[in-house]
């Protein structure tokens, strides 16, 4: 099955994590979150697998959760978005993820892209003139995010974003920032661009299915089905495209796991952690790596 491209995938779960989110009835008493306590022989954190875009549908959140958070002294993010210069991230953006003046998109990819990505675009109401500069892993995203956008789906309503705007006297640490995440994602290869935008627009124009069954996994707290879901994905990838989904995922684990570690050193800190649920989970996943150092992990369920 590869009806959305692993590197749109690994985007909505590990880096800015859009995804389809769960409907609050699907949170059924005894049933696994998404979510786990890790513990040393002196402390314990939370560990939660976020969603970052969605809607009001998400919420009210299980209280083992509330309660996780309620007892925390520090909340860690991969990036404070209440404390970003957002003006300032776009310019980044559009400038790591748009061809110099003289250049465009056209010289890049073939003409039968182009003509499939006027026709996906012209369903929005969108002209291809709009983004005839951008770059393919920034249009690629754009693709990804206009199915979401359509159907109400807003990084205000993510769980990032949710605990920051209640996180009141809590320390706040973020481990990366913007300009970070931005160089990485301008990072792509560009020789495997064009089959890369061509799956992003097939899997955009079919992407309602994958999206229920992430949310449905999600709710489920069921890591295996997500793991082997984003595995099915890059079953075919090129040797290139699976270079850049270990930079994009894999090799950002140990520094998450690496900050939770110190909190469960400390003698007070008492941390509740949420990431992108693909550096969660997953053989190199941030809990895997926590208990091959000897720590206890036990996944959260929902209380009665």
């Amino acid at each position: 099955m590869r009806i959305l491209c692993r590197r749109c995938l690994a985007l909505i779960l590990a880096l800015f994590s859009i995804s389809a989110l769960a409907q609050t009835s699907a949170y059924k008493p005894g049933a696994p979150l998404l979510m786990w306590k890790v513990s040393s022989k002196t402390n314990s954190a939370y560990l939660l697998g976020s969603v970052h875009l969605g809607d009001k549908s998400l919420y009210p959140l299980p209280s083992t959760i509330e309660n996780a958070f309620a007892k925390s002294s520090v909340l860690i993010v991969e990036v404070d978005m209440t404390k970003v210069d957002q003006q300032q991230l776009q310019q980044l953006m559009l400038q790591a993820g748009t061809y110099p003046e003289g250049d465009a998109l056209a010289r890049h990819i073939t003409p039968a892209t182009i003509a499939k990505l006027d026709e996906f675009l012209a369903g929005y109401g969108i002209p291809l003139e709009a983004f005839a500069r951008y770059r393919p892993w920034m249009l690629g995203i754009t693709v990804v995010i206009l199915p979401l956008i359509k159907d109400g789906f807003s990084p205000d309503e993510g769980l990032d974003m949710y605990f920051l705007h209640k996180a009141g006297a809590k320390r706040i640490e973020q481990l990366e920032d913007g300009t970070w995440q931005i160089k990485l994602l301008s990072s792509f290869p560009e020789n495997v661009s064009d089959s890369y935008l061509q799956r992003c627009i097939f899997q955009a124009q079919h992407a309602g299915d994958n999206y229920a069954k992430l949310a449905q996994y999600w709710s489920q707290g069921d890591a295996q089905k997500i793991d082997d879901l984003m595995a099915d994905l890059s079953a075919s990838d090129t040797p290139e495209e699976k270079a850049f989904d270990h930079r994009l995922r894999e090799e950002r684990n140990p520094h998450m796991a690496d900050r939770l570690e110190k909190c469960l050193q400390s003698p007070s800190d008492s941390c509740f952690m949420v990431v992108g649920a693909a550096h969660v989970i997953g053989s190199e996943g941030i809990l895997k790596l926590l208990q091959s150092r000897g720590y206890k992990v036990e996944q959260s369920v929902v209380a009665p």
